[in-house]
């Protein structure tokens, strides 16, 4: 039988955001953006796509989007297409998850993130 198999990979964690909106004060208390109850809340939103499972696809996502001072998303874009079925899934995940913003000198301040989504069939 076959398992499927998710993987989530946070980019930006060991080379920092990819654009901060604004002049930072310093780079102390500098940190990202996180899924409200951490990456496994994430995966839990993640949907392997039918389709994709039926046939035994697999594809890597990338998503670009915007986490505001709210912990809000927008400006979600594909930076790195999977296929259609994984790109919609991908960014459906996003989408549903809750965020906490990034935070700089104990403040919350909006980012431009990305994350990758891995989609293998074991």
């Amino acid at each position: 039988m076959k398992i499927r198999a998710l993987t989530l990979v946070v980019l930006m964690l060991t080379v920092g955001t990819i654009g901060l909106f604004g002049e930072p004060r310093s780079n102390k208390e500098c940190c990202t953006p996180q899924p409200v109850g951490g990456i496994e809340a994430l995966e839990q939103n993640t949907i392997y796509p039918l389709l994709a499972d039926r046939y035994g696809a697999e594809g890597d996502v990338i998503v670009k989007f915007v986490v505001n001072e709210a912990g809000q998303v927008s400006n979600i874009s594909v930076q790195s297409s999977g296929g259609k079925l994984f790109d919609q899934s991908a960014i459906d995940a996003i989408k549903t998850t809750k965020w906490h913003p990034a935070m700089q000198n104990g403040e919350p301040v909006a980012v431009a993130y990305s994350q990758e989504f891995n989609y293998r069939i074991n």
